[in-house]
């Protein structure tokens, strides 16, 4: 059966279609109209267009999410508890995977705006004075996740610190010939604030440190570790910027002779199911994924009852000890 339409419910229910209309936006209505209404609904199980209903209506009901993939453990994790709260609340999602590019980002920016979405949640994989030039033109509520916005709503990971965290901790369990495995610094929040709290932290205690580039995919730090080995082989430890990027290094040591656990080490960000999954599970930053996204769907909310929110808001994070570093204190003794 095809789908009915607003004039069709209306000719059954012998009311106007401005009524139809109003009765499905919540508009008051006499109740003899109303249970008119509500019978033919519910003898053809219709359900109003959601999005048609935004463009005719002040207030959507539906926030705009921008996502850098839909593959990455965190987005995904970080979607699931974002749609839990804003449905919560009684909003719907409206999801726009821009696979990495900046210009898609910036398309859906505008494209949500044009939508008539109540607000935008944005996971960009970089930020820059373009960003904040369009959000700030669009005339929309942005909260930005997982980036720091010069003039915009944020909810920040506190990369800087647990960098500086997870490199103490390294250098606690005697390492002292360090690599870092990072990526490029157009991500500013993991190329470069949690590349400088593990740089800083080791040059506090002048520690020389062999830093490697590589991107977020697995296969790509793998080829980096293996076209490296031979200078790798003169570190004990490998400090890599995200799980995933360690899980390539690992990998790559191991095709190598390397034991990670045994006698090499090996530590990341992100705290991954399968992380502790491993032979010898990964010693890793856990972000509060959920706080993040609890935290981002009160801003945004909070911006659109016009209510004052915190403009930045830094999220926790908790090391976890795990024996993919090698205790070498332990050794020695």
């Amino acid at each position: 059966m095809k789908k009915l339409t607003i004039v069709e419910i209306a000719k059954m229910a012998g009311v106007g279609t401005t009524t139809v209309s109003r009765y499905f936006n919540g508009g008051s209505l006499k109740k003899e109209t109303s249970n008119k209404i509500k019978r033919v609904v519910e003898k053809y199980n219709y359900t109003p267009n959601t999005f048609a209903k935004a463009l005719k209506s002040t207030e959507s009901k539906i926030i705009g999410i921008i996502v850098p993939t839909l593959s990455s453990y965190v987005s995904s994790r970080t979607l699931m508890y974002i749609d839990q709260k804003l449905k919560n609340n009684n909003y719907e999602t409206l999801i726009m995977n821009a696979s990495f590019s900046k210009k898609l980002q910036l398309e859906y920016l505008k494209k949500l705006a044009r939508l008539n979405v109540d607000g935008i949640i944005l996971l960009p994989t970089t930020m820059s004075r373009e960003f904040e030039s369009v959000i700030r033109s669009i005339d929309i509520p942005v909260v930005i996740l997982g980036q720091e916005g010069e003039y915009t709503y944020s909810v920040e990971y506190n990369d800087f610190n647990a960098g500086r965290d997870i490199a103490n901790f390294v250098m606690a369990s005697g390492h002292t010939k360090i690599a870092y495995l990072g990526v490029g610094e157009d991500d500013v929040a993991v190329g470069i604030y949690r590349k400088l709290g593990v740089l800083n932290a080791l040059k506090k205690y002048d520690l020389p440190v062999m830093q490697l580039t590589t991107t977020f995919n697995t296969k790509d730090s793998y080829k980096k570790v293996k076209e490296n080995i031979h200078l790798l082989k003169n570190n004990t430890c490998i400090i890599c910027a995200t799980d995933n990027i360690a899980y390539g290094a690992i990998r790559a040591l191991e095709e190598n002779g390397f034991v990670v656990g045994e006698n090499y080490s090996v530590a990341g960000f992100g705290n991954y199911e399968s992380s502790s999954l491993l032979k010898f599970p990964l010693t890793t930053i856990e972000f509060d994924i959920e706080d993040a996204a609890n935290k981002t769907v009160e801003t945004i909310l909070k911006i659109i009852k016009k209510e004052e929110a915190e403009l930045k808001i830094l999220i926790g994070y908790d090391l976890k000890i795990r024996s993919s570093v090698v205790d070498l204190n332990c050794k020695i003794k």
